[in-house]
């Protein structure tokens, strides 16, 4: 291969191969066979004028509109432990609603993901040093989008759940403009459950909230805050 592409190719090694890529690599190499050309010119052996090319043009960080570079292991490990965290303590918060009878079967799958997501921590978390260790290129624009959609869907479920929750229990009362009548602590307790209980998978949005902020905090952007 010639030697400038292949220096090339090394330069963008860790980035997706979209048509500002390509563009830009395409570029970059005219620029480089350009300066070979005038320094070969001047008298500079072939060999020489490539090592000064390759040299002029060390990295493109930077120069990709959007893209970052961020510490891939060190992001996993540190996205697991969060996760980890969230799903613990959405497991605790619905503890007590398993006395009422509501949000039973999410109350036993936590626990479960719980424990896969510790496992998963482990096997991350001895990748996060030695020579596992790379960098990977992540698009801030498309990141944002899905932090964005993620709490949107989330409200949107939150939403959904609420007025289901409303129309069954209150419902008929609202129609014929009854006053709502709540029997006890248990049936107070069973509606207070069946709102609460949705507002636990808040977890989701926040993992994608975490997700942004650890690719900064281990790239280039390790002054963004959240």
């Amino acid at each position: 291969m010639n030697p400038l592409r292949e220096h090339v190719e090394k330069l963008f090694a860790g980035y997706k191969q979209t048509r500002q890529v390509r563009e830009l690599k395409e570029e970059i190499l005219g620029n480089l066979e350009a300066k070979v050309a005038d320094l070969t010119a001047e008298g500079m052996e072939y060999g020489e004028a490539v090592k000064a090319a390759k040299a002029g043009m060390a990295s493109v960080d930077g120069l990709i509109e959007g893209q970052m570079h961020y510490d891939a292991a060190k992001y996993r490990e540190e996205l697991m432990q969060t996760a980890l965290l969230y799903c613990l303590i959405a497991w605790i918060v619905t503890i007590p609603m398993r006395l009422v009878g509501v949000a039973g079967q999410l109350s036993l799958l936590l626990p479960l993901i719980a424990l896969l997501l510790g496992i998963i921590y482990l096997i991350v978390r001895g990748s996060a040093t030695g020579e596992n260790r790379r960098n990977e290129t992540w698009d801030q624009a498309a990141a944002e989008r899905s932090r964005k959609l993620a709490w949107i869907v989330w409200g949107i479920f939150v939403l959904a759940m609420t007025a289901s929750t409303t129309a069954l229990h209150m419902g008929s009362n609202i129609w014929f403009g009854r006053p709502l009548h709540i029997s006890g602590p248990y049936q107070f307790g069973v509606l207070a459950a069946n709102y609460v209980w949705p507002l636990v998978t808040v977890i989701v949005p926040l993992l994608f909230n975490a997700s942004v902020r650890l690719k900064y905090k281990h790239g280039a952007g390790a002054g963004y805050v959240d």
